[in-house]
């Protein structure tokens, strides 16, 4: 290919060009370079040999596109996007033929980029460095991220990047949204993938050097399988929270963006919901049973409205001592035993949900699909079959999802259990990441998981029943009401020292929910879980409180520090938590039903920050004072104050 056949695109304000190398140079009307891929990490595919078996790996081989021998553009165009579309082949030893396309809408200064195998017997696995952009740290900006609640990675960042795989992750686990930027002067590039499913985005900080972002896309069932796009927007004044209101016009566009004003007209507890304040007992114990009826009742005695957490259901009974010999199992197909808990069985559960209703509270429910027991009825050994440890080789089972979701369901209902909400343990984003296209027993694409899991939460909300996930992820936001947590442990971006618990790395930002914050419910999880998991919480010199108000989370009692049940209600820090509740719960009814449209900082340090909402509430934050201000709610003065100190 010579200089002359180079394609060229020209937008609005940039004009786009890909170098011999297929590398990507965007400059502005002056002709100044604003954006670069690597001239390095070049584009590169990995190629499995027609005659390896599935699974053999030692007869691939990576070629850089641009070293294909032919290489022939024609015009491509499809909706607004006018430009180019390569066909390369002439690989040496392989006979794979690619088409990477690239098409600019001009009104937007949008870039199209697709890449697809289309042709050829030998079979395309794997594309790396399509694109990697490097940032010199000299150019100032940052680098923003989707990791849990959002983060900006500054030029001035001290600290490297945790290493996860190394640095990686794929969209929809790792990455809470498929959106990812980066800024440097006023001008910002905002990267958009549409085709999510198995792109593995890598990120990468080198303090006082550059920071990266480098687009990979995995195997689908060992091949690459459809076409591959993103979108590349450039712009002026293109900052972070400009990129969330992008991203939250193509999630509209795309049926992900359900407010929870449109899902309470199809689900009214969702309303009762807002309003309440979440109360865990975290696992069955018929014989705790009236003390935490009493704690409800003080509650409810203080005007306060009560989310109930119901007892998980343990297949092999109660215990919350970790040192239990054997431990609980944490498999919850108990749903699915005649006889499910000790202590009274169906009758007890039934029993027990009517006297919370009774004293006014909704009803949480907890289940985890992916986990099954030998003892359920329905056990297949042939589908699952048991390892040394007794438990099963392949706990996805995920084509079995759905249909077990409806056996839950009805089972419950049967005998006479009713939820308001189902909260589906484990069912989206953990950022643990998943298997490569699951087990030999259950193939099946990343795609298809995703759906199966909506599927689920589709088929509970059917039922009238608030559908609760874990982990903030775009992929569930039309189906999912509720989310177990926000920025908690796997979500927060830490360091992983050897020694001690992990310190914070980067800026945490409100940019998930700058696009999604009135599409969902979610608790604060906080100290609840550091009894179990060492550095699970929040940092205690990081200003929780404030982070809770910051990330819109919902009021929830016992995943405050120290929060515990049955509550001492002599305890002076137990009558600071009530009164700091009560106060986060008129925020949160009065914020949770409102888009939020901007967040800034207020001072060079980033120790100032603002919030604003479409319905005119502001709250801002000093995280050096540890102090807030509130306008435009009732019984908010818009003055600074201190949050209780729990």
């Amino acid at each position: 290919m010579t200089d002359t056949n180079l394609i060229s695109l020209t937008g609005e304000r940039v004009t786009m060009t890909l170098t011999d190398k297929l590398a990507l140079e965007v400059r502005d009307s002056d002709g100044a370079l604003l954006w670069a891929s690597s001239p390095d990490s070049v584009p590169t595919i990995t190629v499995n040999p027609a005659t390896a078996n599935a699974d053999e790996k030692t007869g691939q081989c990576d070629f850089a596109l641009h070293l294909a021998m032919n290489q022939q553009a024609r015009p491509f165009s499809t909706a607004s996007y006018s430009g180019h579309q390569l066909t390369l082949n002439g690989f040496p030893g392989t006979d794979v033929t690619l088409a990477l396309a690239l098409a600019i809408d001009a009104g937007t200064d949008e870039l199209l980029i697709q890449v697809e195998q289309t042709g050829g017997q030998d079979t395309v696995v794997e594309v790396r460095h399509l694109y990697r952009f490097d940032k010199p740290t000299a150019a100032g900006g940052y680098m923003v991220l989707p990791h849990g609640s959002g983060y900006l990675i500054h030029a001035d960042c001290p600290d490297e990047l945790p290493g996860r795989g190394p640095r990686g992750g794929l969209i929809g686990h790792r990455w809470a949204l498929p959106m990812f930027g980066m800024v440097h002067g006023s001008h910002g590039m905002c990267a958009i993938v549409e085709t999510w499913w198995d792109c593995d985005v890598e990120a990468d900080h080198l303090p006082g050097s550059h920071s990266t972002l480098d687009f990979h896309w995995r195997s689908s069932l060992g091949k690459l399988a459809y076409p591959r796009r993103f979108f590349l927007r450039f712009g002026d004044g293109l900052d972070y929270v400009a990129m969330a209101k992008l991203y939250r016009q193509v999630a509209g566009e795309g049926g992900l963006l359900c407010t929870l004003q449109e899902k309470a007209d199809q689900i009214p507890v969702i309303r009762s919901y807002i309003g309440n304040v979440l109360f865990r007992r975290h696992a069955w114990n018929i014989e705790e049973g009236p003390r935490v009826l009493a704690d409800i009742r003080k509650l409810r005695e203080m005007d306060i409205g009560i989310n109930f957490f119901f007892p998980k259901w343990l297949s092999t009974g109660y215990s919350t001592d970790p040192s239990t010999d054997p431990p609980p199992d944490g498999r919850w197909q108990a749903w699915l035993l005649d006889d499910p808990v000790p202590g009274g069985g169906w009758p007890a559960l039934v029993e027990y949900a009517h006297a919370v209703r009774k004293l006014g509270g909704v009803i949480q429910g907890f289940v985890n699909q992916r986990h099954q027991i030998p003892d359920a009825p329905d056990y297949d050994e042939e589908r699952w079959p048991l390892n040394a440890d007794g438990r099963p080789i392949d706990n996805l089972g995920v084509r079995d999802l759905v249909d077990w979701t409806q056996k839950v369901l009805d089972h419950a209902e049967v005998n006479g259990f009713k939820f308001d909400i189902l909260y589906m343990d484990g069912l989206a984003g953990y950022g643990r990441g998943i298997p490569e296209d699951f087990s030999t027993a259950h193939p099946m694409t990343r795609r298809q998981n995703f759906e199966q899991q909506n599927a689920c939460m589709a088929e509970t909300r059917r039922r009238g029943i608030m559908a609760g996930s874990e982990l903030g992820r775009f992929w569930a936001m039309a189906e999912s009401d509720y989310f177990s947590s926000t920025d908690w442990c796997e979500d927060r971006l830490t360091n992983v020292p050897t020694v001690g618990a992990p310190a914070p790395v980067g800026e945490p930002i409100p940019l998930f929910q700058l696009v999604f914050h009135d599409c969902y419910v979610s608790s604060f999880m906080g100290g609840g879980y550091a009894v179990y998991e060492v550095g699970s919480d929040w940092w205690a010199d990081r200003t929780p409180r404030l982070y809770e108000l910051l990330f819109t989370a919902a009021p929830a009692y016992n995943w405050l520090p120290g929060g515990r049940v049955p509550v001492d209600w002599d305890s002076a820090a137990t009558q600071r938590r009530c009164t700091w509740l009560k106060r986060w719960s008129a925020y949160y009814r009065a914020i949770a039903m409102s888009e939020m449209v901007s967040h800034q900082f207020l001072c060079p340090d980033r120790t100032q920050q603002r919030i604003e909402f479409a319905d005119g509430v502001a709250a801002e934050f000093n995280m050096a004072a540890n102090q807030f201000r509130v306008i435009g709610i009732e019984g908010f003065s818009g003055q600074w104050e201190t949050p209780e100190a729990l």
